[in-house]
């Protein structure tokens, strides 16, 4: 704890410098994460969480995602990285981006499927991105949600380096909204509301503590096939094609 702490204050001040002497501009500052207690923890809207449920939607972790026990709508992703504008002038560590890579989620309909991987965080933006995959192929950095900055970056210092802050009513994109509709299948009606549905908030949290056992690997989450018994739905459907053909 000692060592991270010492480090910590020595790279805060050596930017600090190296911002003193560039003038007022801001210097990026990327802190790879992987090996630190950072998480951030994704907690579904619970009005979403229960439109979902009622209309057979399931959300499961993948890679590093690990769902928090005893809610089947909370999951937490090891942050991998993040990268802060350090300026002196004014004094200030601002967020620029962040990535959860390793980590996913698999998002499941009666009828359909898709999958998110390797999140991102683009505060130049206020988006998340995502590699998102479904049935017709895997598309990179994907524009996901559109999410506000409920609580800014909170940095302190004693101690060891540790920041958090919070991101709240995460909606879809339009393009995300199409995507959905598509792999998951979604009637009329539901394809209407999901522009309205809060998706919920992420809870973003670093601290000096130590942590082993986490990949910082892309995960290649496979092209998602339909579900079990849609798959099975469409072989009866074969079996009665073929049956009536036979005794025609």
């Amino acid at each position: 704890m000692a060592f991270l702490s010492t480090t910590a204050r020595q790279t805060l001040l050596g930017f600090a410098l190296g911002a003193a002497s560039a003038g007022a501009s801001a210097i990026p500052l990327t802190i790879p994460t992987t090996y630190l207690d950072a998480e951030a923890t994704y907690t579904f809207d619970a009005d979403t969480a229960s439109l979902m449920y009622l209309m057979g939607v399931s959300v499961h972790a993948l890679g590093n995602t690990q769902a928090v026990k005893g809610s089947d709508w909370q999951f937490m992703m090891p942050v991998t990285q993040v990268t802060l504008n350090a300026s002196i002038l004014p004094l200030g560590l601002t967020p620029v981006s962040g990535f959860a890579t390793g980590s996913g989620l698999m998002i499941q309909s009666e009828t359909g499927v898709l999958t998110l991987a390797n999140f991102g965080l683009d505060f130049k933006r206020n988006v998340l991105t995502a590699d998102l995959g479904t049935s017709a192929g895997i598309s990179k950095a994907f524009d996901v949600y559109s999410f506000t900055v409920d609580q800014g970056l909170h940095v302190s210092t004693s101690g060891g380096l540790s920041m958090a802050m919070n991101l709240s009513h995460m909606t879809l994109t339009s393009g995300a909204q199409a995507q959905f509709a598509t792999a998951l299948q979604l009637d009329e009606l539901a394809v209407s509301v999901l522009p309205m549905l809060n998706f919920g908030t992420l809870d973003v949290n670093i601290s000096p503590a130590l942590r082993f056992g986490v990949s910082d690997k892309s995960l290649v989450a496979a092209i998602p096939e339909p579900p079990r018994f849609a798959t099975l739905g469409l072989g009866l459907l074969g079996l009665a094609f073929v049956a009536r053909r036979r005794l025609s």
